[in-house]
């Protein structure tokens, strides 16, 4: 046992070798069309090692994924622990460049490593070094098995790998849509493809079109030869001046597979053959109404119900549906409808068909509550576009819609303000009566003492003091007008924690309603205003008239709309915490400055 013992303690005892960060290349020089693996390497390994993480290399390309690998050896009883990284990278053009240094932490030590000057030539080198090799005469089997001949490639012409840039339409009006595609055809085997370089659209407006991660592969024949074709990516372009627009011609990186080998073969590159649009201008003069889209549309508009009650909502959707530029489309409703309050518009909706990119719907929620009962009409809304193949304006309009509004019910607890500002309350019927009778005994020997009877006697008496002091030194109370000034942002923290109570309970309506209500009557005690005549748009004048900072503004407008339009939407059952926050800090402002 004592034999084996001393060299256990001898290999746990012995220090590690001292640590070394290098940076190394596989091969130096390379050819433009080779690949290469740059390593990072951790010798003597003293703690967790921290690798950086490479995202990019001036002036090469990574083409493959990182690989970490680990190792320990012991060698004359000397423990060496080592760990490194692999990346494999491509240049992107001929000359002398320079790796950057790597920042490796290992422990809690860094190191860096050195520069490496790399000389990039043309053509591909390393593939001519691996066609030149030979089997070496000092192999153990005299034979083909370890060390086979390098078979012969392929060669990768123009012709039998390129890449197009293809059109939905080869004339087109400025601002009409227009699909742009690059596809790739291939008589060989492709392993890997990635854009090198992607010119900017110049004198287009561009939009991005989702693509599934696997293309669809295709079969196409071309001057009676077969291609493997597959779209890349396309964009939808929208020309912003006439005349003959070339589209940019991106540059691909292309992994070629070798049929013959389990390897892949040298990357290749290949710029995307040219192609022009032909744009018109649009014919003048134009139309009234015209904002500038091009296409086939159709409007509609629809509320969810034509009969209510007062005080409640309707939901209604706005939809452009059809072909063409739907980003220049403006929501085509009025602003101002008699009879009914309207919330802030949401934003729109787009929604484009997967299998034919320039067809697509456009979506505005509205929501409205009316103010007054009777019969009242929602009037029509039209839009003008330009029509592309028949070439001429077209203008869409919709019926005007009749909503019935009848006389609602008052709710069990509602808050008026009165003439003068006070607040009239209406509760409900139910009372708590107070129970008569004795009480059982509790803290017997505590209420046996004088002290504390004398105590409870006088606490009443303390508190009546005590409120006509605080009268006495707050004059303000003898003044309702200027309690309600000076006090406003109390009543309104009183105010919220009731919405806050709602919150609890998840009573979303109630909650949103409150949070709003409590934000309308700071202003009204704070300028002494019945809150039937303060509207939030009459507020943010008020404001600005008060060189109150727009920030201020917006952010309390920003609230009660927001309140306001969940408090009558059906999806006020997802609360948001936060806008209660959101009032707080605002008014919290808006107290050190009105």
């Amino acid at each position: 046992m004592a034999k084996f013992l001393l060299p256990i303690l001898l290999i746990l005892v012995f220090p590690l070798r001292a640590t070394e960060v290098t940076a190394t290349v596989s091969a130096n020089p390379v050819g433009v069309e080779d690949t290469f693996q740059l390593t990072i390497n951790v010798d003597g390994v003293d703690g967790d090692v921290q690798f950086p993480t490479i995202t990019s290399i001036p002036d090469f390309d990574i083409v493959a994924g990182s690989s970490t690998s680990h190792s320990t050896q012991i060698i004359n009883w000397k423990t060496s622990v080592s760990s490194s990284k692999t990346f494999t990278l491509s240049p992107k053009t001929v000359g002398t460049f320079i790796i950057p240094p790597f920042l490796v932490k290992v422990g809690d030590k860094e190191y860096k490593t050195k520069p490496i000057t790399l000389t990039v030539k043309k053509g591909s080198i390393l593939s001519s070094r691996q066609r030149q090799r030979r089997s070496s005469p000092f192999d153990m089997f005299n034979d083909k098995m370890f060390n086979p001949p390098a078979p012969a490639r392929r060669p990768v012409t123009a012709d039998s790998l390129f890449v197009t840039c293809e059109l939905s339409k080869p004339v087109a009006y400025v601002g009409e849509a227009v699909v742009v595609s690059y596809r790739i055809y291939s008589r060989v085997s492709v392993a890997r493809l990635g854009v090198r370089e992607m010119p900017d659209f110049t004198g287009f407006l561009t939009e991005d079109v989702g693509q599934n991660h696997v293309l669809n592969r295709k079969t196409r024949t071309v001057n009676g030869v077969s291609y493997n074709t597959a779209v890349i990516f396309r964009k939808i372009v929208f020309p912003t001046k006439t005349g003959r627009l070339p589209l940019p011609q991106p540059v691909f990186g292309i992994q070629v597979g070798d049929p013959y080998s389990f390897f892949p073969g040298e990357p290749v590159q290949r710029k995307s053959r040219p192609a022009t649009l032909a744009v018109y201008p649009l014919p003048t003069p134009e139309a009234p109404g015209f904002s500038g889209a091009v296409g086939r549309f159709q409007l509609s508009v629809s509320f969810n119900q034509n009969h209510v009650k007062m005080g409640d909502s309707i939901t209604g959707m706005v939809t452009v549906s059809g072909e063409g530029d739907f980003n220049t489309i403006p929501l085509m409703f009025p602003s101002r409808i008699d009879g009914f309050r309207m919330f802030r518009p949401s934003s729109p909706e787009l929604k484009r068909d997967p299998k034919n990119p320039l067809r697509g719907e456009k979506t505005w929620k509205i929501v409205l509550v009316p103010q007054k009962v009777g019969t009242l009409v929602i009037p029509g809304t039209k839009m003008t576009f330009f029509n592309a193949t028949s070439k001429e304006y077209i203008t869409r309009e919709t019926e005007p819609i009749e909503i019935f509004v009848e006389k609602g019910t008052v709710s069990s607890v509602s808050v008026l303000p009165g003439a003068g500002g006070s607040e009239v309350v209406a509760v409900g019927n139910d009372i708590e009566y107070i129970r008569t009778g004795n009480v059982p005994g509790r803290f017997v020997d505590i209420s046996e003492t004088s002290w504390y009877r004398i105590s409870i006697v006088s606490i009443p008496f303390f508190l009546i003091f005590l409120g006509f002091f605080l009268r006495w030194r707050d004059p303000s109370r003898r003044d309702p007008v200027t309690y309600r000034r000076t006090h406003a942002a109390a009543l309104f923290r009183n105010r919220i924690r009731i919405a806050a109570k709602f919150l609890k309970k998840g009573k979303g309506r109630e909650y949103y309603q409150q949070v709003s209500k409590a934000c309308i009557f700071y202003f009204s005690d704070k300028w002494n205003r019945p809150m039937l005549d303060l509207k939030i748009d009459e507020i943010a004048r008020e404001m600005e008239s008060r060189n109150v900072e727009t920030e201020m503004i917006k952010a309390i407008v920003d609230v009660v709309e927001y309140c306001d339009f969940e408090s009558y939407t059906p999806s006020s059952n997802a609360l948001n915490r936060d806008i209660m926050n959101d009032a707080q800090t605002a008014i919290l402002k808006l107290e050190k400055v009105l």
